[in-house]
């Protein structure tokens, strides 16, 4: 992002980089295979049954990470809630994964999972055909993930909203932690649910970046 500033010898100008907080689209969830003509990066084919989402060659041009989750839903035909799970860096590695999720009205802790090889998000039913009657939606932010970090955890945030499970919004916290290869540069993100069931079609995950390296 770019502002240009007039001044000093006349008719001449100066281009300056702000750092600013802007959100630019990276990758979205599509129902065929295509590319983002702004970053290049491929945009991750979202069917029904769809059992992992991949992002992959995150360009390292930005300084934060934004995941939107719009309309998460599984694609099973029971009325049971589950989770979808994400990794970074194609690493499954166990005991490198701690999730932590409660109630932003009463900060009760709720969903915790730690020591594991991912990260946990929120239940969702599934929205789209079992006649729910309320969304999934939220968000996640990785802080500097184009950055080589100093210390050995890199840590997450976010918030989602699903009256079918909470009253409340709930706020998250994610840490990724206990090996060097933590401190490397997020290139990749994966997204997949827990007990092996699958996407619908109706979940549309998208990858933005935010504000200039």
């Amino acid at each position: 992002m770019t502002r240009r500033v007039v001044g000093g010898v006349a008719g001449t100008s100066t281009v300056v980089t702000q750092n600013n907080s802007s959100y630019v689209l990276l990758a979205e969830t599509t129902n065929t295979a295509s590319v983002n003509p702004f970053s290049g990066m491929s945009n991750p084919v979202m069917l029904d049954g769809t059992s992992t989402v991949t992002f992959a060659n995150i360009p390292q041009t930005y300084r934060d990470l934004k995941v939107q989750l719009s309309y998460m839903s599984h694609n099973t035909n029971n009325d049971s809630q589950y989770r979808f799970t994400w990794w970074y860096n194609n690493d499954n590695t166990n005991q490198r994964y701690y999730t932590r999720g409660g109630t932003q009205a009463t900060g009760t802790p709720g969903w915790n999972a730690d020591n594991v090889d991912r990260f946990y998000g929120w239940y969702s039913y599934n929205h789209l055909n079992r006649g729910r009657s309320w969304s999934s939606n939220g968000e996640i932010i990785i802080p500097n993930y184009s950055t080589t970090l100093k210390t050995n955890h890199r840590g997450a945030y976010g918030v989602h909203f699903n009256m079918e499970s909470l009253s409340y919004p709930t706020q998250w916290g994610w840490n990724y932690y206990n090996a060097d290869v933590v401190k490397q540069p997020v290139t990749r993100l994966d997204f997949s649910w827990e007990s092996d069931v699958k996407f619908s079609e109706g979940s549309k995950i998208s990858l933005y970046g935010i504000g200039a390296k």
